[in-house]
C-alpha cells in the first residue's frame, strides 16, 4: 500500500515518491491480539487503554469487581474535625483523612468519616447506622474506662480477635456484624496505620479483586544499626535508607506520626527474632 503522502497525481500519471515492498504498510489479521489470546489478565484495575483493547475486540462489557464501600469512624470525645486548629486539651482528628487516603489507595470508596464520642450508646448507634461493606474504627479499643468498641462490637455481632502480640497496634482487633468485617485500630496514629495495613488493608483490596499484598515496593539492604525487639512479637520498625544502607529512627511513640514522613519506609522484626543486628540484611517496605 502506498501512503498517499508519497504519491501525487498529475493527470492520469501517479508520480511515487518512494519505493514500495510487497506487504508495506499492510496490517496482518490478529499482529495485534490473536485468536485465543488473553486480552488484559485478572485482577487488573482497568486504565484507558484497557478500555481501548477491549473495545477495539468488539467486547462492550465485562465483569468486574465492585470498590468495597468503607465507614470510618475515629472515636474520642477530645477530637476536633480535621482542619480545625488544637485548643486546649483538644486535638485535631488526624487518623480519619489518613484512612480515607489508606481506603482510596487500596480500591475502596469511603462513604462517610464520623467522629464519635466516647459513649456507649452513642458508638452503638454509630456503628448499627454504618451501611458499607467495611467498618474501620480508629480508636477506643484499647483497656480504658472509655473504650467501648470492642464491648459494642461483641454486642452487635463477634470479636474473634482482640489484642496482637505486635508493637505498635497491639490493641487491634478484627470482628463481624453479620458477614460485614470491623476492624479496629488504635487512635495513636502510627499504629493506626500499622494495623490497618496488616489488618483492613489486604481485606479491603481482596474484597476489590486486587492481591492482597503490601502494595509497597521492597528493597533488600544492610542494618546500618541494630533494631531492638522482644521474641515473640512481631515489631514494625521506622527507617531510613541512607548511602545503601538502613538507619532506624531513633524514635518509638506510637503517636508520633511525623516520623512516617520522615522514614523511607518500615521494616518488619519477625516475632522469633530478639532483634536485628548490624550488618544483617532487611527486607525494607518504601512508603513512596
Amino acid at each position: 500500500v502506498l501512503m498517499a503522502e508519497d504519491a501525487s497525481l498529475e493527470g492520469d500519471a501517479l508520480s511515487v515518491a518512494a519505493p514500495v515492498a510487497p506487504g508495506k504498510n499492510v496490517s496482518k489479521r490478529g499482529e495485534d491480539v490473536g485468536e485465543g489470546d488473553a486480552l488484559l489478565p485478572a485482577a487488573r484495575r482497568l486504565r484507558p487503554q484497557d478500555v481501548g483493547v477491549l473495545a477495539s475486540a468488539g467486547v462492550a462489557t465485562v465483569e468486574v469487581h465492585r470498590r468495597p464501600r468503607v465507614d470510618i469512624l475515629v472515636t474520642g470525645n477530645e477530637l476536633l474535625p480535621a482542619g480545625s486548629q488544637p485548643v486546649g486539651h483538644r486535638i485535631v482528628d488526624a487518623n480519619s483523612p489518613m484512612l480515607q487516603a489508606l481506603v482510596e489507595r487500596d480500591g475502596g470508596i469511603v462513604l462517610g468519616r464520623d467522629i464519635v464520642g466516647d459513649d456507649l450508646q452513642t458508638l452503638r448507634s454509630a456503628i448499627s447506622a454504618c451501611g458499607g461493606d467495611v467498618v474501620v474504627i480508629s480508636g477506643g479499643s484499647s483497656v480504658g474506662q472509655e473504650d467501648f468498641v470492642p464491648q459494642v462490637i461483641a454486642e452487635l455481632g463477634e470479636l474473634p480477635v482482640h489484642g496482637v502480640a505486635m508493637r505498635p497496634s497491639s490493641p487491634a482487633g478484627i470482628g463481624f456484624i453479620g458477614e460485614r468485617p470491623v476492624f479496629l485500630l488504635p487512635g495513636n496514629p502510627v499504629s493506626c496505620l500499622c494495623a490497618y495495613d496488616f489488618f483492613a488493608g489486604p481485606a479491603i483490596r481482596a474484597l476489590g479483586g486486587l492481591p492482597r499484598a503490601w502494595p509497597y515496593r521492597t528493597v533488600v539492604l544492610p542494618l546500618a544499626r541494630k533494631i531492638a525487639s522482644e521474641s515473640g512479637r512481631v515489631d514494625y520498625a521506622r527507617v531510613r535508607v541512607v548511602d545503601g544502607r538502613v538507619e532506624p529512627l531513633m524514635v518509638s511513640g506510637a503517636s508520633i506520626l511525623s516520623s512516617t514522613t520522615r522514614a523511607d519506609g518500615c521494616v518488619i522484626v519477625p516475632r522469633d527474632a530478639e532483634g536485628l543486628a548490624v550488618g544483617d540484611t532487611v527486607v525494607v517496605h518504601l512508603y513512596g
